[in-house]
């Protein structure tokens, strides 16, 4: 058995060139004879000598004899008299016997791109199954698979590997026939061909490859099965795009090609790697040789890959078009694939040649009744459930239909513990279904049932979604988000008002919670603009959501239209609705900052919401209600109202407005210097953020907690938050708020150049979004990077161009820190009243809002002050408050300040004895935050 001693099977050119190395050619003689190039002829010869493990030609030629590739020598164990014919012809069919004898495989005339694992897999299986089915939709590569696995697998089948192709027979009876010609069986005239296969193949060890058997399923099942109960070291590998039913038969399907993960930044390095742009790239360098990945068409390939769900022969086709178009003008045209992706290899089948062709062929072979169900389905986006199929098909049997087309690979149907099972279709031939379903005249039917199905899904999740099943709800609206988005598409597109409102208003709670707020908005817009007679409870809850989700930090937004929900909902005498119109009108106002009406608006709220019962929407109403008491300095009653509202909703098990209740209450202990308590209720907050699956709420719940552990000096947790923060997907203003987030950390930090570069990018970006308030933020931080470099001119123009916009905005916190870091820079410049001045404002500030934190570092400016002014006793006893404060909290001076601090100290120390200092600084540690504060103000 030469082949099994082969280092690897040879290929048919090194078949050729063996002889005529035996005859004594050289390189050039038989680059002439095969018309082939000189350079091409070495490297077969290099090939060749590897496999044969021999380091010239004439320990090629005589290891080739050895294993039988080759007749003997002349003269070499001659026989005493001269041939018989017979003898002759047992020579020349031993020299056949080496590969080309032990198989029919084609010689590839392409890379083989990907599979590595897919290979191992298959060929352990192999070992362990007798009947092997590569299942998958047309164009997945199940032939190209088996056609790369079947040489590697030689060396275990003494009797080699046959190839049979079915794909060109159209009768079930041909099949035995196509067997017996691939293995070169002759069958005589009479003798029934599935018997003769069984006899020849008894005593064989054999690989036999029955390849596209989908149109002949039956008669390949009932083939294979007979030759394995009569062939016991037979092995069947079969492809199909269903397996074939066989008892004992192990499938295993063909999967697209791994696609880039476009969740995380990817190298050039990494994208050229994964398996569906390498066969890309291949492909089209193989038609266009200066086609490479570059950063400028990388998104394009991606897209590409993407969309065409990593199918290899769509891929292939695709690159295909790379002779005349770029990758930006094929992703471009993807909606019209059918007519771009054509043209392939002319020596491929037909039904190859064109994506449309390799559809067609797996559509043609259904029955009608799985046809209908098919063009049905293609209305789904992103998957679907059992349940849903049932709902949107008007067969009678979805569930015996839906296995048939799962089993033929048009469906895949995927399932996880504890999960019921879903479906899906590959992009590509869901695309192909719509145009089907289009000419069948059954669109809008089936699109009309989908809409139905998810307006009842959707406003079941709504009652729902804020008890105890909420992280289940959420799931599954994550599950059904795309389906939801196809449904609004519908109804917007086909007029149909009352769905769009209900369905919108539906899902508005929920575009909420995954941070949405956006998407939201334009189809609560576009269904509250359908011309269609709207319904007045429809309208009214979709303005009111459409209120929810207006964006609270444009201050200058007109909400007069908000004034027809109410009006709507007494109309109809509905008091809850009424209440819910009321209260978003009073988040409208308090964006306003009218907290006069808002008051009042949120107390008839309230009185609606407890007379109906309405626990949900009392604690809106509370959350809002201990707003207005923060921002007019009522720090206890705050407490007091959001404690009240995170009691209420543990009890509802509603943990998403749950984490905004505990995320306020953080703030709230956080001003009051209890460290501790703040950060056990940020992780509480966390923890339930992270069992609703992250999305908006942990970004909600990172910017608050991203500025404590910078003030804790936690640096390297501080920037793992900022770069979450960074990295929220589909969320500008969070990008601009982690970029500025890294700078203020590297800023604290000292590392000055990275932190100008973060600002900066921070605040190209809140421009870009026209939003004012990024636009105040960044600004004096630049100005503190600006002043630490000792450009005093410049830190003072960035401070003050924050300030113009934070003071008609009056966000405390930033407000505060901008006039602390403007009093920094006047007393650089030797303006001491300047300074104190605006350490004044900013001291009163945060002492109104009981930020005690934030009051050490307005006391240590006030001592560096004084230390200026030659008061060292009030300096060290500014000094000792300070650190009484931060140690107490646990807030350390940040290194950035560390030489200021250093220096200003040492400045007291010098002008007292060691004695009078440690008064001093024992009297400041006594003192309370509040009285000293008092004291900086004193003068």
């Amino acid at each position: 058995r030469p082949a099994a001693t082969l280092h690897e099977p040879l290929t048919r050119r090194e078949r050729e060139i063996l002889p005529l190395l035996a005859e004594g050619l050289t390189g050039p003689e038989i680059a002439e004879r095969l018309t082939l190039g000189i350079s091409s002829v070495k490297t077969h010869m290099q090939h060749l000598y590897g496999k044969l493990g021999a380091n010239s030609k004439r320990q090629a030629v005589s290891r080739a004899r050895e294993l039988g590739l080759l007749l003997p020598a002349p003269g070499a164990n001659a026989p005493a008299e001269p041939d018989s014919t017979g003898a002759l012809l047992a020579r020349l069919a031993a020299a056949q016997s080496g590969p080309a004898a032990r198989h029919n495989l084609p010689q590839p005339l392409t890379s083989f791109v990907g599979r590595r694992r897919e290979m191992d897999e298959c060929r352990r299986r192999l070992r362990n199954t007798r009947l092997l089915t590569l299942t998958g939709p047309g164009g997945s590569g199940k032939t190209r698979l088996a056609l790369e696995m079947a040489p590697v697998c030689l060396g275990d089948f003494t009797d080699g590997a046959w190839l049979v192709t079915l794909a060109p027979l159209s009768a079930p009876a041909l099949v035995p026939q196509a067997v017996a010609q691939a293995l070169r069986l002759v069958v005589t005239s009479g003798q029934p061909v599935q018997r003769a296969l069984s006899e020849h193949l008894r005593d064989k060890t054999l690989l036999l490859i029955l390849d596209n058997c989908e149109h002949l399923v039956a008669a390949c099942a009932e083939l294979a099965e007979a030759l394995l109960q009569g062939a016991p070291n037979l092995r069947i590998l079969a492809t199909s795009r269903e397996a074939l039913g066989v008892t004992g038969e192990s499938s295993s399907p063909v999967l697209a090609l791994a696609l880039p993960d476009t969740g995380s930044p990817l190298t050039l390095e990494m994208l050229a790697q994964t398996e569906a742009v390498r066969l890309f790239v291949e492909r089209a360098a193989a038609v266009r040789p200066d086609f490479a990945l570059s950063e400028a068409n990388a998104a394009a390939v991606v897209q590409i890959c993407q969309r065409l769900d990593g199918i290899p022969l769509a891929i292939e086709l695709a690159a295909a078009r790379t002779r005349a178009l770029t990758a930006e003008q094929i992703a471009d045209r993807l909606d019209q694939r059918f007519g771009l992706l054509t043209r392939g290899s002319r020596t491929a089948p037909a039904r190859q040649q064109t994506l449309r062709g390799v559809i067609d062929w797996s559509y043609d072979l259904l029955s009608l009744a799985e046809r209908r169900l098919l063009r049905q389905l293609s209305v789904f986006a992103g998957g679907w459930s059992l349940e849903a199929a049932e709902e949107v098909s008007d067969a009678p049997n979805v569930l015996d239909l839906l296995s048939q087309v799962v089993s033929k690979s048009l469906v895949l149907a995927e399932q996880r513990p504890s999960q019921e099972a879903r479906f899906r279709m590959l992009e590509t031939i869901r695309a192909y279904a719509q145009e089907k379903l289009a000419e069948t005249g059954e669109a809008e039917a089936a699109q009309n049932r989908h809409l139905a199905y998810c307006v009842a899904l959707a406003e079941e999740a709504e009652r729902k979604l804020f008890g105890h099943g909420q992280v289940q709800w959420l799931r599954r609206l994550d599950q059904e988000h795309d389906n939801l988005r196809a449904a609004l598409g519908w109804a917007v597109h086909s007029g149909q008002a009352e769905p769009a409102l209900r369905l919108s208003g539906a899902l508005s709670q929920f575009w909420e919670i995954r941070g949405h707020q956006l998407e939201g908005h334009r189809w609560l817009d576009a269904a509250l603009s359908l011309s269609e007679p709207q319904p007045k409870r429809w309208r009214a809850k979709a303005l009111v959501q459409k209120g929810w989700l207006e964006d609270e930090n444009d201050n200058d937004r007109d909400y007069a239209w908000l004034a027809e929900s109410p009006s709507l909902y007494r109309e109809l005498g509905d008091q809850a609705g009424t209440a819910a119109a009321m209260l978003v009108m009073a988040v409208a106002n308090e964006r306003n900052k009218e907290p006069g009406l808002v008051l009042r608006q949120l107390d008839e709220a309230l009185e609606l919401l407890t007379t109906a019962g309405d626990d949900g929407g009392i604690s809106t109403c509370l959350y809002y209600m201990g707003r207005q008491a923060v921002s007019a300095g009522h720090h206890a009653q705050a407490l007091a109202l959001f404690q009240r509202r995170a009691d209420l909703l543990r009890e509802m098990g509603d943990r998403w407005n749950m984490t905004t209740a505990l995320n306020e209450l953080v703030v709230l202990y956080w001003l009051d210097g209890e460290a501790a308590k703040s950060r056990a209720l940020l992780d509480e907050s966390l923890a339930a953020v992270e069992a609703l699956g992250g999305g908006w709420g942990l970004y909600l719940a990172l910017n608050v907690a991203n500025k404590h552990t910078m003030a804790l000096g936690d640096y390297e947790r501080a920037r793992a938050e900022a770069l979450i923060i960074r990295n929220a997907p589909g969320r500008p203003r969070n990008i601009a708020s982690g970029r500025t987030r890294l700078g203020q950390i590297d800023y604290l930090q000292g590392r000055l150049p990275e932190a100008q570069a973060h600002l900066e990018a921070g605040l190209r970006l809140y421009r870009a979004l026209n939003d004012a308030n990024g636009m105040g933020w960044v600004p004096p931080w630049l100005g503190c990077v600006a002043y630490r470099e000792g450009n005093l001119d410049r830190a003072q123009a960035l401070i003050e161009e924050g300030l113009a916009i934070q003071e008609t905005k009056r966000e405390v916190g930033e407000l505060a820190f901008s006039l602390l870091a403007r009093g920094d820079v006047g007393r650089a410049q030797g303006q001491p009243a300047v300074a104190a001045d605006y350490y004044g404002r900013s001291l009163r500030m945060v002492v109104e809002i009981h930020d005690q934190p934030d009051v050490a570092e307005r006391l240590e400016g006030f001592a560096k002050l004084a230390g200026v002014a030659e008061q060292p006793q009030r300096a060290a006893r500014l000094f000792g408050a300070a650190q009484a404060l931060r140690d107490r909290i646990g807030t350390p001076i940040p290194p950035v300040e560390r030489a200021d601090y250093d220096a200003a100290l040492a400045q007291a120390r010098a002008q007292l004895d060691e004695a009078a200092f440690g008064a001093a600084w024992a009297e400041g540690r006594a003192t309370g935050w509040e009285a000293a504060a008092a004291y900086a103000l004193s003068e």
